[in-house]
């Protein structure tokens, strides 16, 4: 039998990893919780930090956006996944209703799928959103360009209307859909290995300026040639590092830590790994995407920034950009309590 069931977006890295550390949280504060995860994103994002009790049930919860690669939307292809996903909804969230009312769970978490919000009203069950940004929000944003859009907004407004409460998250869009809601620190993963020993492990110079360039899941890998103008630091390209890290003892937030600059797209989550190490960013455009104007608005009074183009970062024309970043003052630390905080909600409807 399971007490919380959680549903994740399969829309890039970061809403796995910051559930995460909401489970890992929650399973601090009542260790034999049952928690099943529900997600497109791999298991070992899951397994580490939540531990045992854990079901793991690979499942795509939704459609998210379509990437012609790390830094462009495919619309086309979005509006095309969005109607072949809608004509298999209703069937879909039966399965899932029927699912959590044989499973016994208690409650449903979700961040941020319309299913999580529709299979628990049909189970007749309480549910507790997790957000920066919702999917009635986006798809709003591009409505206009095809009608896919439209119906899939209304749809995902619909079911979030029966989400019993939003835990927002900073960087917070439009949340209209959700009736009740409730702002919550920053939720971050913290580096476990000290900054010295990861570069250590890593073998990395202690004193090297180093330089992450970081695209997440679907990744963006610059030829290497191209940083010639970088003689005062070092570049390393996370699609080279991330998959000898678990061998060393090392997560990616230990990674992040361990580098002085992070060279990347905003997204919740590398932005939250970065600000918890008090690391400095510099980043570039994403496409049309709504979230990137709240992040660029948001991110300066929580880490020094700097932007740097497109066609900046293909030819690897990041010298200056990261000379300034770094001769930014550090602003004062954030708070990053937020899986704590989340934990103690979910907890308190347990």
């Amino acid at each position: 039998m399971i007490d919380l069931a959680v549903y994740v977006t399969g829309h890039g890295f970061g809403h796995a990893t910051r559930t995460a550390e909401v489970l890992r949280a929650l399973r601090a504060l009542r260790p034999h919780t049952r928690i099943a995860v529900m997600a497109g994103a791999p298991e070992r994002l899951f397994r580490a930090p939540v531990g045992e009790p854990l079901l793991f049930r690979p499942l795509a919860c939704d459609v998210g956006l379509a990437q012609r690669s790390a830094l462009a939307i495919d619309e086309e292809e979005t509006a095309r996944r969005l109607e072949a996903f809608a004509s298999g909804q209703e069937e879909r969230v039966a399965r899932e209703a029927g699912w959590l009312a044989a499973s016994g769970v208690r409650l449903v978490l979700g961040d941020v799928p319309p299913l999580a919000f529709a299979a628990a009203a049909a189970a007749g069950l309480p549910s507790v959103a997790l957000a920066n940004f919702s999917w009635d929000w986006i798809y709003r944003h591009f409505s206009a360009r095809h009608t896919a859009f439209s119906v899939a907004a209304a749809a995902a407004a619909r079911a979030y209307g029966h989400a019993a409460l939003l835990l927002q998250l900073p960087f917070a869009g439009d949340f209209a859909a959700f009736p009740r809601r409730t702002p919550i620190p920053l939720v971050a993963r913290q580096a476990q290995v000290p900054r010295a020993e990861a570069r250590r492990r890593l073998l990395l110079p202690a004193a090297e300026t180093l330089v992450l360039v970081s695209f997440g899941g679907i990744g963006l890998t610059v030829d290497r040639a191209a940083f010639a103008d970088a003689p005062d630091y070092r570049v390393l390209q996370s699609d080279d590092v991330a998959p000898g890290l678990a061998a060393l003892g090392l997560g990616y937030q230990d990674l992040v830590a361990a580098v002085d600059v992070v060279v990347t797209k905003p997204g919740y989550g590398i932005v939250s790994d970065v600000i918890a190490a008090r690391g400095r960013l510099v980043y570039t455009e994403r496409g049309d995407f709504p979230e990137y104007p709240v992040m660029v608005r948001e991110m300066p009074a929580l880490l020094p920034v700097v932007h740097v183009s497109n066609a900046d970062l293909a030819a690897g024309r990041i010298g200056e950009a990261v000379r300034a970043v770094r001769a930014q003052p550090q602003p004062p630390a954030a708070d990053t309590s937020g899986a704590a905080v989340a934990a103690r909600e979910i907890a308190a409807r347990l």
